[in-house]
């Protein structure tokens, strides 16, 4: 953090008012520290700058959060990436100098040192802006520096607590907070936001991509929930749904396509990280990294896996060990249809924009793909006879690496991934290098099933709970649960929570506070059937939901024989960054690193 002293807070400041252009440049050299933040203007200009900070991406424009996906067991990144480092654990090599453990904590204190910056600024205008303005101004600031001491928590445990932007002395004699303490302080924050959109009578999702009333007590349960404060996790998710400001979405896969993401039916989506569309700059690279190379002009590095394929239930409403609808020789049908609109599975027909110029006869600018790894053949659409042409020369190709001709990030390869690619994000309608679709951040699904947890886990089982958890069922034509019992409905809803937002960076979170990250990301990757007219047998499931492939493990891909190993308790948290305590020695390292 030493280095966040030095940042020049004015040069920093991003964009112009509102959902689109918040990431414009606007020079403020003629402001000083003395008199900034004299005015409205300057304020939500500050404000702006804020909400830059809140922009956080991986290497190649991928957003934070999808790439931290990658370190758990729902997802694969191809060999050689830091991702893969840290899902490996003892397998690694998992190094303290890790890119995306540091990615995380420095983008989270540099939001948390913006936040603070406007917060202490503001109090030279306050006189002059009109109280329930400089209350809403005030308390998207607090909601954002919370966000941030969110991530950090869940990731790194006991961190740094600042308030209020802090000496370079402060900064040198640091040491780090227990959770519980930082908690307390920010549900005062969030209580104090939520009070402050009220008042100010915000509208229930303010623009896309900034915080509202209902993200300050949605992040007030994810942060009770961190700690096991159950009832305030109930409290807080129960106050956001008596609001009735908030729904869900008829259609979900249109929650993750941009034309869907404008019209945010029933504002199911409270909180995103936008991209402007009139601006090139910055785009979203999360959809291209899971385009498979047998597609032109593909990338192909971040797949799903087996593991979280087969979470998804049978259409009948069981997990696939009990369903009698599901088909081990035909593993896409009869499924929960969240598997479909977030994974393409071979056999899928893939649609995607790959040319901002047609080249046919195969791509107009959208190509179809029938996916395969079977062959090696490309199923390609033809546009001009419209019908699927077979085209010799498939780089996903499970042959392909006996053959000599493995492209080493393919979706089967010996880097890359287990015959799986991600639907979810894909958008035809746009230019798949140029995508600028909203990375969803906080949607209603998520206040919901946190309501359901945390009166499962207090035990108080009625049919609030169960109305909760099926709303988000039936959305996508699940049967209803009707279990009562805490052991299986908790065991429902942490299934639900992981086939609902899978991709959507989740997990992590979830995986830590429910105390199974060692054993879920622990042991051997696996995939599709490498021969298709071999079933693979099902897999076992312990308490915790976490699957078992030793039956089947000879029959399912598995080139990379990547083998995890986070049994050891210090994976309960990610390391410290080493810059951080070579510039101050007061901030000890966590266990076992």
């Amino acid at each position: 953090m030493k280095k966040l002293i030095y940042f020049s807070f004015l040069t920093l400041l991003l964009g112009a008012a509102g959902c689109s252009k918040f990431l414009d440049r606007k020079p403020l050299d003629a402001s000083s520290s003395t008199n900034f933040l004299a005015n409205q203007e300057e304020m939500q200009l500050s404000l702006n700058g804020v909400y830059g900070a809140a922009f956080w991406a991986f290497p190649n424009n991928t957003p934070l959060l999808f790439a931290v996906e990658a370190s758990t067991d729902l997802a694969i990144k191809r060999g050689g990436n830091a991702e893969d480092a840290v899902a490996m654990g003892d397998g690694g090599p998992f190094l303290i100098n890790n890119t995306l453990v540091n990615t995380c904590w420095s983008q989270a204190f540099r939001l948390i040192q913006r936040s603070n910056q406007h917060l202490g600024g503001m109090e030279t205008g306050k006189t002059f802006v009109p109280a329930t303005t400089y209350g809403r101004i005030r308390a998207e600031a607090l909601v954002l520096r919370a966000w941030a001491y969110f991530h950090l928590m869940y990731m790194f445990g006991d961190v740094p607590w600042y308030n209020k932007t802090p000496s370079v002395t402060e900064v040198l004699s640091a040491t780090r907070t227990p959770v519980a303490t930082i908690v307390a302080e920010l549900y005062k924050d969030l209580d104090e936001a939520s009070a402050a959109f009220a008042a100010a009578n915000s509208q229930p999702v303010i623009a896309q991509g900034r915080v509202n009333r209902g993200v300050a007590l949605g992040l007030k349960a994810k942060l009770a929930l961190l700690i096991k404060d159950y009832r305030t996790a109930a409290t807080a998710t129960k106050a956001v749904m008596d609001l009735g400001q908030y729904g869900l979405n008829p259609s979900y896969p249109n929650l993750f396509l941009l034309a869907g993401q404008n019209a945010n039916a029933n504002r199911e989506i409270m909180f995103n990280q936008a991209y402007p569309t009139d601006l090139l700059d910055p785009q979203n690279w999360g959809p291209i990294l899971g385009v498979p190379r047998q597609v032109t002009n593909s990338q192909s590095s971040h797949f799903p896996t087996q593991a979280l394929v087969d979470r998804y239930e049978g259409n009948d409403g069981k997990r696939i060990d009990q369903s009698t609808v599901y088909d081990p020789l035909n593993p896409r049908a009869n499924r929960d249809s969240r598997l479909r609109w977030t994974i393409y599975m071979p056999g899928d027909t893939m649609v995607y924009n790959t040319l901002k110029t047609p080249s046919l006869p195969y791509v107009q600018p959208k190509e179809k793909t029938i996916f395969n790894i079977h062959s090696n053949i490309r199923r390609r659409f033809n546009w001009n006879t419209n019908a699927f042409d077979n085209v010799t020369g498939n780089n996903d190709w499970i042959g392909a690496q006996a053959a000599g001709i493995q492209w080493q990030v393919s979706a089967t390869g010996n880097i890359g991934g287990v015959g799986y690619v991600w639907r979810k994000y894909i958008d035809s309608t746009q230019y798949i290098w140029e995508t600028k679709t909203g990375y969803i951040l906080m949607r209603y699904a998520d206040i919901l099933l946190m309501y359901a947890e945390a009166k499962t886990e207090l035990n108080e089982i009625d049919a609030t709970v169960l109305a909760a958890v099926n709303q988000v069922r039936t959305r996508v034509g699940q049967p209803a649960v009707t279990a009562t019992g805490q052991a299986e409905l908790r065991q429902i809803i942490r299934r639900e929570r992981v086939v609902e937002f899978a991709g959507e960076g989740q997990r992590l979170f979830d995986l830590r506070r429910w105390d199974i990250y060692e054993s879920a990301n622990s042991g051997p990757i696996v995939g599709y059937a490498t021969n298709p007219l071999v079933a693979p047998a099902r897999p076992t499931f312990d308490a915790n939901e976490v699957p078992n492939y030793t039956s089947s493990i000879n029959q399912r891909i598995r080139f990379r024989n990547q083998i995890r190993n986070n049994a050891n308790s210090k994976y309960k948290r990610w390391p410290i960054p080493q810059f951080e305590i070579d510039a101050n020695k007061g901030i000890t390292q966590n266990p076992g690193w």
